[in-house]
């Protein structure tokens, strides 16, 4: 596994690039700003970039969204110390695979690692209950009556508001889920235990 590490914080970067090469990962390059992740994923190709948000000159958002335009065989692990929905939200839509908290673990984060580069997703379960708490009660409401197999025209009968708001509301699920399906929203939902089916 070929990885790069973009990150501004030295001790930071240094510390993670000693962990995983104690553990076997190659360790092909380290970017200490945006644009230069950008520029070194391009010039080495790597199976994974580990990317921070915050980082000078272009945010691991842009970067990421780059990366994911250019190199889409390239996989995105973020590792930051931001939990906010609207990041990790922002982070998926950009093409992220995986996200890990700088509070985890170091095995958690190799694990995540290993986990991405297979071609699965990892993210911190921490964020996934962030994740859960960003949906409204009212999107809650659609979801749970999505689950019990209504259309939306019954959906909006059902909590008094036209359909085209319960199109509205599924929208903004499936951006804050990262899904693009009905089906994909309710398994996640249920699969996390957000809304039970009676």
């Amino acid at each position: 596994m070929r990885v790069l590490l973009a990150e501004d914080h030295n001790l930071v970067r240094q510390g993670t690039r000693l962990y995983l090469q104690s553990e076997g990962i190659e360790i092909v390059g380290e970017a200490t700003n945006g644009r230069e992740a950008v520029e070194m994923a391009r010039a080495l190709r790597p199976d994974v970039v580990v990317l921070d948000i915050h980082m000078p000159e272009l945010t691991g958002i842009e970067a990421a969204r780059r990366i994911h335009h250019e190199l889409p065989e390239t996989r995105l692990l973020i590792l930051s110390a931001y939990d906010q929905p609207a990041y990790v939200s922002a982070l998926l839509e950009a093409g992220a695979d995986g996200y890990v908290l700088k509070t985890a673990e170091l095995s958690q984060l190799l694990t995540a690692l290993r986990e991405v580069a297979q071609g699965h997703s990892a993210f911190d379960p921490a964020l996934m209950h962030n994740t859960a708490s960003a949906l409204t009660e009212r999107e809650r409401g659609v979801l749970l009556q999505a689950a019990h197999g209504l259309t939306n025209k019954q959906i909006g009968a059902a909590l008094f508001i036209s359909d085209r708001t319960v199109q509205g509301h599924l929208q903004s699920i499936y951006a804050k889920l990262n899904v693009t399906t009905r089906t994909e929203a309710v398994t996640t939902a249920l699969a996390q235990g957000w809304i039970k089916l009676d």
